[in-house]
């Protein structure tokens, strides 16, 4: 085995740990799990458990799945088994991706919603907890005065909403990228040579107001990575205590 390679999406998920402060929020910290790029079949029960394994470790306030949720029709019945799952430790908000777009969305948001998810799409979440209010969106909606006091979320799939996002959020996640699955070298937040394509093609950037974080996704069309692992995001958002 070559050091940093892995194929067939079997390493175990990096939980990767990120940390984001809002000035303006209440001194609340907002747990947030988000797992993009599930690319889920028949035949990979093991990408579902290594999720839900990675949240049952990692306790939180809600689990976020940004998108290309599913790479075949057949992983219908395993995203549905895998939301339940997830759902047993945290609330699930899931948004589609590309993948799901090309399978039909109806498909991934039937197995979402049958797990006990929740369809981010139809309609934004506030929670609130101690008098602070996270808000959770899948489309653009500018500040309001009403917002000021707010975390704003926006759970996206493709990392290049967050220059249309920047002015209204202070938090925007996405993936679609995989960190280019295959890593030579980093430079900053950039991955390489996958940032060669695509600027947002790293980990963490300021895009104006917000903060942009990628994920390198949980797993892929082709299993194959090298000095890329796959992983979760698991965010603490907020004015911290």
């Amino acid at each position: 085995m070559i050091a940093g390679f892995e194929f067939g999406a079997r390493a175990p998920l990096l939980v990767r740990r990120e940390c984001v402060v809002v000035e303006a929020a209440p001194p609340t910290t907002w747990r947030l799990i988000y797992a993009s790029d599930l690319h889920l079949t028949a035949r990979r029960e093991h990408v579902g458990a290594a999720l839900v394994e990675a949240v049952a470790g990692n306790p939180c306030d809600v689990v976020l799945l940004g998108g290309d949720l599913l790479e075949q029709r057949s992983g219908a019945d395993l995203l549905e088994q895998t939301v339940q799952r997830l759902a047993a430790h945290a609330p699930v908000f899931a948004v589609a991706g590309n993948h799901d777009g090309w399978l039909g969305k109806g498909l991934a948001r039937a197995a979402v919603r049958a797990g006990g998810g929740h369809w981010l799409h139809e309609a934004e979440v506030e929670l609130v907890q101690a008098g602070a209010r996270l808000q959770l969106h899948a489309a653009l909606r500018p500040r309001s005065a009403a917002d000021a006091a707010s975390v704003r979320v926006l759970v996206g799939h493709d990392p290049k909403l967050a220059l249309a996002a920047a002015p209204y959020y202070d938090l925007v996640l996405a993936g679609h990228l995989h960190g280019g699955q295959c890593v030579w070298w980093q430079r900053g937040a950039q991955l390489y040579p996958g940032a060669w394509f695509s600027r947002w093609n790293g980990l963490r950037y300021r895009v104006g107001n917000a903060v942009l974080l990628v994920s390198r996704g949980v797993a892929d069309t082709v299993p194959v990575r090298f000095r890329c692992p796959r992983e979760v995001l698991a965010c603490e958002v907020g004015g911290l205590r």
